[in-house]
């Protein structure tokens, strides 16, 4: 057994695509290796910017032999009366390249029949990996990838080297112009000489030495110890805590990190300190440095991380300082011309920015915004006060869009809409709300948490949604340029955390009359967006553990209130647990089939005056008990109590079951038939407001 070595050498790869490469190229070895029947004790990846790379450790010296087995036609379709072959055998037998003295007889659940076993001896790996690998290359994709050489080879950026290394053989190999050898190399400047690999298990401690950390998480486990040690120089701290993102980035931006110290004038700390932050974290990729652990005082320091050795680094740092000080300068200077003027003052502005077609504006928007936080209040019965306060945030809301800042640093949009507002005097509710009507900024984000942000956020989500349903911007795919999905993921989560009682389907209408006519068929508009409501409803529903036959039940049964069907769900999901669940659900099933039928049959099927016609004990009895349970049912919905609905639902089994055991419901008789089809339709009825359980499989799973 020997270990095998793969280093995609290339100009450097955007750190972004880094990460999912890896997975990729890890997740593309195990499964070729496997179907190859290549046995191996572990593969693992590294990758910097300059090469991806993957080490398969004890790769089997061939692979797995294989045995196959092809059944043919049945004994007695294979030979005739006096023994001989049939033309069947025959036939089989040339299509599997077999002759008739091999093919065997086995024993199936048909009888016998023909079979033939074919035995393949496993290949050596060497004349396997050529293929292989040249594969797992060819197959990597990308964001964005380019054809970059004559090969037609699509790939991240240019591939200028390949190490295929097997033991100490190279295995041979041509990607996109470039063949293969036993050659990596070193850092870019300070080592860039080719590098002989002796063999695969010195490659990580070969790169060492040759100034390339090659191991992601070596390199950031080294870069969180050089942060600490160079702020302990000014007592600051960096909450890496809350720089994540940041981290992993910059440790896929460098090969050989090296954290160096800088400043900046402290006239600038004068700036808000989310400007500060962000032009140093999302521009310069420099970490801030804080007085405080916590990360409230911002110093006038930062980290940045250099991609070299730990020479000339007063020269670095200059170099560091001199670029976030024109950047710093700039945003002084976008934040005085910002004040000159009110966040008020700025809406008309708004005018000029075009959304959804050139003849609308953002201005249309903020006054399509306003006038659905006005609608959305009254539904909830929020009070006047949170009315006129979630009004004046979304007429706010967008004019932060118009400033200097913001537009030098789009990150911080809505965040300086609360710095400007506060500082205009705004209502400090007023001034958080223009904030967070962006919110949630991710699927699984912070919600606006208060009623002024909530229907400011809501109504604008409503706004965005239909505007680019009505103009045919849907989400097809992985696609979704406009963040649709994650707009109406918050909207959802929004109006389920607030347990708002509003109708969907209102909200929809209300957003699609403030819309000019002429920008789409409206109605079509309407059906793509409450469909596609339900489908995130239904995603984010069993993200959360409910099964896919759970949330199909709950839809079909309705989908008008967020929250209604939210506790439909939980309730439904609860009540599985109860022993005559199963039963009921099957029976309902059952009733289900017998009216569809019927129905498909153009039966009379009439639920009224259905008492006065029973004539069995079991047909009195399941609508005695009926009765009595649509009567919990609905007291228990109109209570918001769905699990008691469920719970009451429960008390029917008995009484179906014995209806099923004792009468035939497609009896004969005319009248007979259509009293049992009547009775079964008012048993759907009581089940139809809370959930359609012939959409339920019979074995709920772990999630019950």
């Amino acid at each position: 057994m020997k270990d095998l070595l793969l280093e995609i050498g290339t100009e450097e790869i955007p750190a972004r695509f880094i990460p999912e490469a890896l997975r990729a190229l890890e997740s593309a070895v195990r499964a070729s290796l496997a179907e190859a029947g290549l046995a191996f004790a572990e593969a693992r990846t590294w990758g910097t910017p300059r090469r991806l790379a993957v080490m398969v450790e004890r790769l089997a010296d061939k692979s797995q032999d294989r045995t196959t087995e092809a059944l043919g036609p049945s004994v007695a379709q294979a030979k005739a009366a006096d023994g001989a072959w049939t033309p069947a055998a025959v036939g089989f037998a040339r299509g599997q390249g077999v002759s008739l003295d091999d093919v065997g007889v086995k024993d199936t659940d048909r009888g016998p029949r023909l079979v033939a076993v074919k035995r393949f001896p496993g290949v050596a790996t060497e004349k396997l990996l050529p293929e292989l690998v040249a594969a797992w290359v060819a197959r990597l994709t990308f964001p964005k990838s380019m054809v970059w050489e004559e090969g037609l080879q699509a790939f991240a950026r240019p591939i200028r080297w390949l190490l295929a290394l097997h033991g100490t053989k190279v295995v041979p190999l041509v990607v996109a112009g470039v063949k293969s050898g036993k050659k990596t190399r070193g850092l870019r400047f300070h080592a860039p000489k080719p590098v002989d690999v002796p063999a695969p298990a010195k490659y990580v401690s070969l790169l060492r030495n040759h100034c390339v950390i090659v191991d992601p998480s070596e390199r950031r486990a080294l870069i969180v110890q050089q942060i600490n040690q160079a702020v302990k120089a000014v007592h600051g701290h960096v909450p890496l805590e809350r720089c994540h993102d940041l981290l992993d980035e910059v440790t896929q931006l460098v090969e050989h990190p090296v954290a160096i110290l800088g400043r900046f004038n402290e006239k600038h700390l004068a700036l808000p300190p989310e400007v500060l932050v962000t032009s140093m974290k999302k521009h310069q990729k420099y970490f801030p440095v804080f007085a405080d652990a916590a990360g409230v005082a911002l110093t006038a320091h930062f980290v940045g991380i250099r991609n070299g050795l730990s020479d000339h680094q007063s020269v670095v740092r200059e170099g560091y300082e001199r670029v976030l000080a024109a950047r710093l300068a700039d945003a002084a200077f976008f934040f005085e011309q910002d004040r000159r003027r009110s966040l008020a003052e700025r809406v008309g502005d708004l005018a000029g920015i075009a959304f959804l077609s050139p003849k609308l504006s953002l201005q249309d928007k903020t006054d399509r915004t306003v006038a659905l936080v006005g609608v959305l209040a009254a539904g909830v019965g929020a009070p006047p006060a949170v009315k006129e306060r979630a009004g004046r945030a979304a007429f706010l809301a967008k004019a932060d869009l118009t400033t200097g800042v913001v537009g030098e640093f789009p990150e911080l949009q809505g965040v300086m809409g609360r710095i400007y507002a506060a500082a205009d005097g705004e209502d400090p509710v007023v001034a958080e709300a223009v904030e967070r009507h962006y919110w949630p900024l991710t699927a699984e984000g912070t919600l606006p948490g208060q009623d002024v942000a909530a229907l400011v956020s809501v109504a604008d989500k409503l706004d965005t949604l239909a505007g680019n349903f009505l103009i045919g911007k849907i989400p097809s795919g992985s696609q979704d340029p406009y963040g649709l999905r994650r707009a109406a993921i918050g909207l959802l989560r929004i109006l389920e955390e607030r347990a708002w009682p509003v109708s969907l389907p209102v909200l929809v209408d209300e957003a699609l009359a403030r819309l000019p006519d002429s920008l789409g068929d409206k109605a079509v508009g309407r059906r793509a967006l409450l469909d596609f409501l339900r489908q995130r409803w239904a995603a984010l529903a069993e993200a959360r553990g409910a099964r896919f036959d759970e949330t199909e039940s709950v839809l079909a049964a309705g989908f008008e209130r967020v929250v209604d069907a939210g506790k439909r769900l939980e309730a439904l999901r609860a009540v599985r647990r109860h022993p005559d669940f199963e039963p009921l659900s099957a029976a309902f099933k059952r009733a289900a089939n017998l009216l569809k039928q019927a129905e498909k049959k153009g039966e009379s099927i009439e639920s009224e005056g259905v008492a006065e016609r029973l004539s069995s004990p079991e047909e009195k009895n399941l609508l005695e008990v009926l009765t009595a349970v649509s009567g919990r049912v609905g007291a228990a919905m109109a209570a918001g109590d769905f699990a008691g609905a469920f719970s009451a639902l429960v008390a029917l089994r008995e009484p179906v079951d014995r209806f099923f055991t004792g009468v035939v419901v497609m009896d004969p008789d005319v009248d007979r038939r259509r009293t049992r089809l009547g009775l079964l339709s008012l048993v759907r009825r009581c089940f139809a407001p809370l959930a359609d359980f012939s959409r339920l499989q019979e074995t709920p799973g772990p999630s019950a």
